[in-house]
């Protein structure tokens, strides 16, 4: 199963370098010349103040739980878990946090449920601005083309109403699995005032995190319409989630390109604007690595928080 779901992944390395080998790595690379070192470093700072503002609502989450966690202490486990997140299998990091607070925990489960509260804000987030985009772009450019009869609604329906009556068989016992989780889950004191400020700053922090995308297109002089990027970015994100890439590469690519050919821009700029933000990547990373270097853990430490 591991080894099925590493191939997988590969489609998305397989999609860079059809890409890179169709447009050419020498125009590539001249694009990627566009930006200079100092809005590098700036996308980066902006990059680490978003970071900041997110270990700051994990911080709000996990005291609705009941888990004493400080800033500085949400700061810098936080950018361990967002090293540790993109270096390890299955996104290992996000458990790696609750190793460095494991003696903080009322429970194990409680930890798994901050942990779970904590992406559920981004899922809305994302979800949020998602529809958006997709409400932009067809306005404006047709992407979805419905179908002109009705066997497609037709059979849409059918599965639907297959999943309601398996959830309505299969009731009790899926709420006898789920009621232990779904108790410790449902333990927050997470309502009013605190919700808001971890929802506001959720969007706060995923406005910086995909205005990157906007600034480094201004930096390389890239005449998009900076709306439609920024909306697109949102897409790239939830596309990134699929199974089938290693940190967004492939999915991220081929995403911009097909964007930048609707606003009739060459492909080579839409691949090194994402090479760009990979490299951002990588460089935001790097307090998380150094922490994590000063204080270790084994990778079956993280994996026994799983079971």
């Amino acid at each position: 199963m591991k080894r099925f779901s590493f191939f997988v992944k590969l489609i998305g390395i397989a999609l860079f370098f059809v890409l890179l080998y169709k447009v050419g790595w020498n125009e590539t690379i001249d694009s990627v010349k566009k930006i200079s070192v100092i809005h590098v470093f700036v996308a980066t700072c902006i990059l680490w103040i978003a970071f900041y503002l997110k270990s700051m609502r994990w911080k709000i989450v996990s005291n609705s739980y009941g888990i004493p966690l400080q800033d500085f202490q949400a700061f810098k486990i936080f950018f361990i878990g967002l090293f540790l997140a993109n270096i390890t299998p299955g996104k290992l990091g996000d458990f790696g946090r609750l190793f460095y607070i494991k003696d903080l925990l009322p429970s194990q489960k409680i930890g798994w449920s901050s942990l779970i509260m904590d992406r559920i804000f981004d899922l809305i987030c994302l979800a949020f601005f998602c529809s958006i985009s997709v409400f932009y772009y067809q306005i404006h450019f047709r992407i979805l083309k419905f179908p002109n009869n009705y066997w497609t609604f037709l059979l849409w329906g059918v599965l639907f109403l297959i999943i309601i009556l398996v959830f309505a068989v299969f009731k009790k016992k899926i709420k006898k699995i789920i009621k232990p989780s779904l108790a410790a889950f449902n333990s927050h004191t997470l309502k009013g005032f605190s919700g808001v400020k971890a929802l506001s700053i959720t969007f706060l922090s995923m406005i910086l995190i995909y205005g990157v995308f906007n600034y480094i297109a201004w930096g390389m002089g890239l005449p998009i319409d900076h709306l439609g990027l920024f909306l697109g970015a949102f897409i790239l994100g939830i596309l990134s989630l699929l199974p089938v890439t290693i940190l967004g590469i492939g999915i991220r690519e081929t995403s911009l390109v097909i964007i930048f050919q609707l606003y009739g821009l060459p492909s080579q700029d839409a691949i090194a604007l994402s090479l760009i933000i990979f490299l951002l990547q990588i460089i935001s990373f790097i307090p998380g690595a150094i922490w994590f270097y000063l204080s270790p853990v084994e990778l079956n430490q993280i994996k026994a928080l799983k079971k």
